[in-house]
């Protein structure tokens, strides 16, 4: 199978017809179900595409978009973002997000979301060949269009990995000479905290606030006489609870069982939530 410069994977008619081959082979292959057709001219393996999550396959229909348009495009808001590897929550749907001159106005057409805005070439980051918006630009875009579960668990992420600073996301808003969606950025800004360390930490930060329940600390350390104990996802010190948020992969990741089996894995959590729950400072657990 052929391998474009666009992304593994990815065919695309013009890659085929440059190489004096006949494209009308990838049509053929689409119709035996060997391939799916993610855009017009852009195809991928049918068990290449089977095998990726939502994530990937979104990155891959944005990059078979670009790669196909005449003219240069610049990925934004929610494409970008996976682009850039921010974790999205929910799916992040097929239709890929440009920016387009002001004079057209925004608008979806052509399994393309339009976003109108002046687009410099300053400031742009490539990814996998394709003109991105930056990390900042992103981040502020998220937060004037997505929800605030999204942007805050993007935000984290992003600060966590220090791809961007909020004085970055704060000097972007401002650039653009409105005030228009301060309120939603600035909520963003005001909440987001590297020290959430997955992105089911923030969706449960988030879910903490919409709950009316008080902030917690994030990453609490937890001591007897002086010997480490447990290094909590949350804590709230005036109730003495401890709380941790907890997915699968804590008990099947093979980078996180350092080696144990799931059994193995389960018990010794299950040993250090007692070891937690013994602590005089500690009234309570929750996960």
């Amino acid at each position: 199978m052929l391998i474009t410069v666009h992304r593994p994977g990815l065919l695309l008619s013009r890659d085929v017809s440059s190489l004096g081959l006949d494209p009308a082979m990838l049509r053929r292959s689409h119709a035996r179900g060997a391939l799916v057709r993610v855009r017009r001219g852009a195809y991928v393996e049918t068990s290449v595409w089977a095998e990726m999550g939502v994530e990937e396959r979104h990155a891959t229909t944005a990059v078979a978009a670009a790669a196909a348009c005449r003219s240069d495009v610049v990925v934004s808001h929610l494409s970008a973002a996976v682009l850039h590897g921010l974790p999205v929550v929910g799916a992040p749907g097929a239709a890929v997000h440009v920016l387009v001159p002001p004079a057209g106005g925004s608008r979806r057409e052509h399994g393309f979301v339009k976003h109108a805005r002046a687009v410099g070439r300053e400031g742009l980051d490539v990814v996998q060949g394709v003109l991105v918006t930056s990390v900042a630009t992103t981040l502020v875009d998220v937060c004037l269009t997505e929800t605030f579960l999204r942007a805050v668990v993007m935000t984290d992420d992003a600060l966590r990995r220090r791809v961007v600073t909020l004085a970055e996301l704060l000097a972007d808003f401002e650039s653009r000479g409105t005030i228009r969606g301060a309120r939603r950025v600035g909520a963003v800004v005001e909440f987001a905290d590297p020290r959430a360390a997955s992105p089911l930490e923030s969706v449960s930060r988030v879910g903490i606030r919409l709950l009316g329940l008080p902030d917690p600390v994030l990453q609490h350390v937890l001591r007897e006489e002086g010997r480490h104990v447990a290094t909590l996802d949350f804590w709230w010190a005036s109730e003495g609870v401890a709380g941790e948020a907890d997915g699968t992969d804590k008990y099947v990741d093979e980078g996180m069982v350092a080696g144990r089996s799931s059994k193995e894995a389960l018990l010794h959590e299950k040993d250090r939530e007692n070891a937690v729950r013994r602590l005089p400072e500690v009234n309570g657990f929750a996960r």
